[in-house]
């Protein structure tokens, strides 16, 4: 479901149509002296560069807006000086690339009458799902989005040659096919773009979550980078970015591995191409368009646009330079931001003392900050609880069982007894034969001002207060 603001763009336009130019990157033209040729010759030989430049696109260039390309709810000045929507999406000049390499470019401002498109698909089920109506005016209410659209043409006729068992009296041939473009519309919101290739990387800089599986544990490939990152943050700015240049290489070369087409590469029918084909860029959102009706007619008089949705593609010489920013190393935190990181520190978790309390008489919680905790390294062993009795000095607590509740990042501790003391000394490992991990796998660095702990050796979190019996 659509509907055309702008079609072609040439005039003389035979009109629309979805004629696609053959496209064949990996084969070409071998001319030999006396070599007759004919039209799937020179169709060779053109679908040849056609392929290689739109193949080059798509792979290494991506969907998305070039330059220009903006939305707008355009108005108007009334007699009575007061400002108007004109009831159409207008969309101005730009260029795209869409996901087969395709370059969409909208010479000049197209404009889609939203009345019109409502009327012409009012009683599709897409968009009937996702209108609401205002019972009290009878107003239309809906959410909707833009894009851009690849399409072709033919034009400028001339004289043909008609084959002897033609018998069709056309003297004439199309001799040119246009690459024009169509702004559409369809209901309901787009999502921004997201592409799940190069993941390793996207981790490596802190862009995406690492991911878990089933029972909440980091897989093994996003816990690789996390520690190649921790090792990064923890020497000093000199050696930092070297590092971070032998990591990036080794996590670019292994996600290039897992990228592939769904298609084996072949020479026709986008073969190759890279999954999904998309045929289009999304170029806005248009959120809580409101429709009234006025003399039997349509009448736009609300709504709002976002392009935050849309995907952009960045020039080669603009990445150069935000790269400059980052070329000195800087010291990036890999703590949530609560907390301001320690210098040299490894990122591996940490406790906030503050946190520290019993609960009732035998349960002792604390919060941890930074990275989630690897659930597997949270056993008794980990923890040591003591009490301090006036009578018999330091008396080991028996621990029943240790929870950590991942969703608040969360450690209790449950106590077979209450302390025998109204002292208690709480020790948590972050060193020795079995330290608290992060799933990071690196060891607990102790409370949030503890000295820096490394990939190997963390610091032990020591905390002592008085139970409330003995506040």
């Amino acid at each position: 479901m659509s509907s055309e603001a702008s079609t072609s763009q040439t005039a003389g336009a035979s009109g629309i149509s979805n004629e696609i130019l053959p496209v064949d990157p990996f084969r070409s033209l071998y001319v030999h002296f006396g070599m007759l040729l004919g039209v799937d010759d020179f169709q060779t030989l053109d679908a040849y560069h056609r392929g290689k430049m739109w193949y080059h696109s798509a792979w290494l260039h991506g969907t998305g807006v070039v330059w220009g390309l903006g939305v707008n709810l355009p108005t108007k000045t009334t007699q009575s000086d007061e400002q108007i929507l004109t009831g159409e999406v207008r969309v101005e000049a730009g260029l795209g690339i869409d996901g087969l390499g395709r370059e969409l470019l909208l010479e000049h401002a197209a404009c889609l009458n939203l009345a019109a498109w409502y009327e012409a698909h009012q009683d599709d089920t897409d968009l009937i799902d996702v209108i609401n109506t205002d019972e009290e005016t009878g107003d239309i209410i809906f959410d909707g989005h833009i894009t851009l659209e690849f399409r072709s043409c033919l034009t400028r006729q001339v004289p043909a040659l008609s084959e002897t068992c033609d018998n069709s009296s056309t003297s004439t041939a199309y001799s040119r096919v246009v690459e024009t473009v169509k702004v559409c519309m369809y209901p309901g919101l787009t999502k921004p773009a997201t592409c799940q290739d190069y993941y390793r990387l996207k981790l490596l800089f802190g862009l995406v979550e690492a991911r878990v599986d089933d029972e909440g544990i980091t897989l093994d490939s996003d816990a690789d980078v996390l520690a190649a990152r921790a090792q990064i943050m923890a020497v000093n700015d000199a050696q930092r970015p070297a590092l971070c240049q032998q990591w990036f290489n080794h996590f670019a070369v292994l996600d290039g591995i897992d990228v592939h087409p769904d298609s084996p590469t072949g020479t026709s029918n986008f073969a190759g191409f890279p999954r999904p084909l998309a045929g289009e860029v999304v170029l806005a959102n248009v959120q809580g368009l409101r429709l009234h009706r006025v003399d039997e007619q349509w009448v736009l008089i609300g709504g709002q646009v976002d392009v935050s949705v849309r995907p952009c593609i960045l020039p080669t010489n603009t990445i150069q330079s935000l790269l400059c920013h980052t070329c000195l190393g800087r010291q990036e935190s890999v703590d949530d931001g609560s907390v301001p990181p320690v210098s040299g520190d490894a990122g591996g978790p940490r406790i906030d003392a503050r946190s520290v309390q019993m609960q009732g008489s035998e349960k002792i919680i604390m919060t941890m900050t930074g990275s989630p905790l690897m659930k597997a390294s949270v056993e008794e062993r980990g923890f040591s609880v003591m009490a301090f009795d006036t009578r018999d000095g330091w008396v080991s607590c028996k621990i029943k069982q240790v929870i950590y509740k991942a969703a608040d990042n969360q450690i209790e501790i449950e106590l077979r007894d209450a302390p025998a003391g109204v002292l208690v000394r709480l020790t948590v490992k972050g060193t020795g034969e079995t330290p608290i991990l992060g799933r990071n796998r690196i060891p607990l660095a102790g409370e949030i001002d503890s000295p820096a702990g490394s990939i190997h050796q963390g610091n032990d979190f020591v905390h002592m207060f008085k139970t409330r019996s003995g506040s």
